[in-house]
């Protein structure tokens, strides 16, 4: 995976995460960019940490450990993407791949009742229904360019404050459901930036469209956060016209040389990647800290308009 991405993919799933309230350690976003990278074994690094949390009662260290295994989960299955057509068993099979390694039902919808701040989410035995009906009507949407980033937004809003009502799973619901909105997004030709806002700003947005019905703040958000992917093209459509910046980078590129040799040239490949993956790791720190001092600063400010 290019450094771009893999690096696109942390930052989003990491903000889908921290809107539940979880600050992610940056040891975490370090390793986690190395595991998108192909540097670090996911199954080794996650077996301790799976057999610590299953060992541990419930309470404020359990919870951050589930949450971190949360994070790891998820960060490969966006990688991995969404089978097109989406399904309601690919909504299921998505929160068994990310809550699986806890929970041994996890993937099985809600059963029992369920709401947030005194607020009923749906019945359990109108669930399943709901869900099909919900993922059925958002394959109708016409991928990008047809559809407009706008026009997307406004059905995306719509569709996620369904899904939001519904609480189609018991635990790790809602950040399942960010997570299968950002893959859908994929999907359909647009790449849907969580990172590009604050975590409080989706948390509010998807507590608005519970509470009140009003899906502004949701339209708002995936205005603000959704981008034309121009690597996704389909079978029988152009390519997304490229920005200045990436039409010039080939028409800087360095000449390379006509007869390099073999040997040479991989040991400078892979000396170039090991220092490029350096550098990314102490940006992505650097990135992290940022982040955080942003969200000290921030954080007044949303307390005040509270």
């Amino acid at each position: 995976m290019e450094l771009y991405e893999a690096n696109r993919i942390l930052r989003a799933v990491k903000v889908a995460i921290s809107a539940d309230g979880y600050k992610l350690p940056s040891s975490a976003e370090t390793d986690g960019l190395l595991m998108l990278l192909g540097k670090l074994d996911m199954e080794k690094y996650l077996a301790p940490k799976i057999k610590h949390a299953r060992a541990q009662d419930k309470g404020a260290s359990y919870d951050r450990l589930c949450k971190l295994i949360y994070f790891f989960r998820a960060l490969k299955a966006v990688e991995k993407g969404l089978p097109d057509p989406a399904t309601a068993v690919s909504m299921n099979m998505l929160h068994r791949s990310i809550a699986g390694d806890i929970h041994d039902d996890a993937g099985r919808l809600r059963t029992v009742d369920a709401e947030t701040d005194g607020n009923a989410h749906t019945d359990p035995k109108y669930i399943p229904g709901s869900v099909k009906s919900i993922i059925t009507k958002m394959n109708g949407i016409e991928p990008s360019p047809i559809t407009a980033k706008d026009d997307f937004a406004g059905y995306l809003s719509h569709y996620m404050r369904e899904l939001i009502i519904l609480h189609p799973f018991e635990y790790c619901s809602e950040f399942t459901v960010r997570i299968f909105i950002l893959m859908f997004c994929k999907m359909k030709g647009f790449s849907l930036g969580y990172h590009r806002t604050a975590p409080s700003v989706i948390k509010s947005a998807e507590q608005k469209a519970f509470t009140t019905d009003d899906v502004t703040p949701l339209f708002t958000m995936f205005v603000d956060c959704l981008s034309y992917d121009h690597k996704t093209v389909k079978d029988g459509e152009t390519a997304a016209p490229r920005t200045r910046r990436e039409a010039a980078k080939d028409l800087y590129r360095p000449v390379r040389s006509s007869r390099p040799a073999a040997k040479e040239t991989k040991r400078q490949s892979d000396a170039t990647d090991s220092d490029r993956i350096r550098r990314a790791v102490r940006l992505q720190q650097k990135i992290s800290k940022l982040n955080e001092q942003l969200a000290e600063l921030i954080k007044p400010l949303d307390d005040g308009e509270d």
